[in-house]
C-alpha cells in the first residue's frame, strides 16, 4: 500500500510539476520515505532571503561539497523545492548546500548572482563544521541556476568581492544553461537590462583560467535552447578550458533536474554523471 500511494504522488507531482505544487508533494515524499539530516534556514547574509539549506554527508566527514544553484527563470523557486536534489547527491557521499537568492522584480542583474557569490563564501568558511571540506567546493546548477553558476567560475569579478577566486572552485556542473541567451522577452529584458546583454553572457568572459566544466543539455528541451550549450561549449575549448559534454536527445527542461533523483533516473542518471565528474577531479 506504501509503494501504491508514493506511485500516485509522483504521478500527480509529473502533472503539476510546472506549477510548485508537484515539487512539494515529492519532497514531502521523500522526507517520509527517507529522511535526510538537515540545517535549516543559516544566514549567509544579512537580508531577509539571503539563507540555506545544508545536507551532510552520511557517515562521512570532510567530505566533498556541492552548492547547487536551482533555476526558476530568476522570478521564482526556492531551496526547499529541491530537497529532491540534496538527496540524489547525498546519497553519493556530498555534503550539498542550496541557498536562496533575491527574485525578479526585488532583485536584477547582477543581484542574484552576488547572493550566490556571498553564499559560496559563506560554505568556504563554515561548511568545515558540517562534514564538508572547504577546499573541495564544486557548483552545479539548473537553468537560471546554471547560468549564474557559469558567471562564478567565467567572470572572477563576483568571487574576487567576498574574498575568493573562481580557483577556488574545483568544478562546474551546468545542466540545461541559458549561458549566451541576449533577452527578448520584456520581463527578461527588465531582469538584465539592455545595457548588460553581454556582459551577462559567460563566453564574455572565457579566458582560459576556469575549473573544470561538464556541460549537459537535451535536444529536446524547448525552454533553453541548444545553442547556449553549443557556444558555451565551443567558447571553453577554444580557451583550453577542461570541458566535457553530454547531449541527450529527448529529456525536458525540468526532467534535467529531477534525474538527479533515482525515482527519476532510468537509464539516465544525472546524479552518477555528476558524481562521475566530481570524482575525476578529487582524484
Amino acid at each position: 500500500m506504501k509503494y501504491l500511494i508514493l506511485a500516485m504522488i509522483i504521478l500527480l507531482m509529473f502533472s503539476t510539476v510546472k506549477a510548485g505544487v508537484g515539487s512539494s508533494l515529492f519532497n514531502t515524499a521523500l522526507k517520509v520515505t527517507r529522511p535526510v539530516d538537515s540545517i535549516k534556514d543559516i544566514y549567509y547574509g544579512n537580508e531577509a532571503w539571503q539563507t540555506l539549506n545544508i545536507y551532510p554527508a552520511e557517515n562521512r566527514s570532510n567530505a566533498p561539497v556541492i552548492v547547487f544553484i536551482y533555476g526558476g527563470a530568476w522570478y521564482k523557486g526556492s531551496k526547499e523545492q529541491h530537497h529532491f536534489v540534496a538527496d540524489g547527491l547525498v546519497r553519493l557521499g556530498y555534503t550539498v548546500v542550496i541557498p536562496d537568492y533575491i527574485k525578479y522584480p526585488e532583485g536584477k542583474f547582477p543581484t542574484f548572482v552576488e547572493d550566490i557569490a556571498l553564499a559560496t563564501a559563506w560554505v568556504k568558511n563554515n561548511i568545515i563544521n558540517y562534514n564538508g571540506n572547504p577546499n573541495q567546493i564544486f557548483l552545479a546548477g539548473h537553468s537560471a541556476g546554471a547560468h549564474t553558476g557559469a558567471l562564478l567560475v567565467t567572470d572572477n569579478q563576483y568571487l574576487n568581492t567576498v574574498g575568493m577566486s573562481k580557483n577556488e572552485i574545483k568544478g562546474f556542473v551546468g545542466l540545461a544553461g541559458p549561458y549566451n541567451f541576449t533577452p527578448k522577452n520584456p520581463k527578461y529584458i527588465e531582469t538584465f537590462g539592455s545595457e548588460n546583454f553581454e556582459i551577462m553572457k559567460a563566453n564574455h568572459h572565457v579566458d582560459g583560467s576556469e575549473p573544470p566544466i561538464k556541460l549537459m543539455h537535451s535536444s529536446g528541451d524547448k525552454t533553453v535552447a541548444l545553442f547556449n550549450y553549443q557556444t558555451f561549449r565551443n567558447k571553453l575549448r577554444s580557451e583550453g578550458v577542461q570541458v566535457e559534454t553530454k547531449l541527450f536527445e529527448d529529456i525536458g527542461h525540468v526532467s534535467m533536474v529531477l534525474k538527479i533523483h533515482p525515482w527519476f533516473a532510468d537509464e539516465i542518471d544525472l546524479a552518477k554523471e555528476i558524481d562521475h565528474f566530481f570524482s575525476k577531479i578529487i582524484n
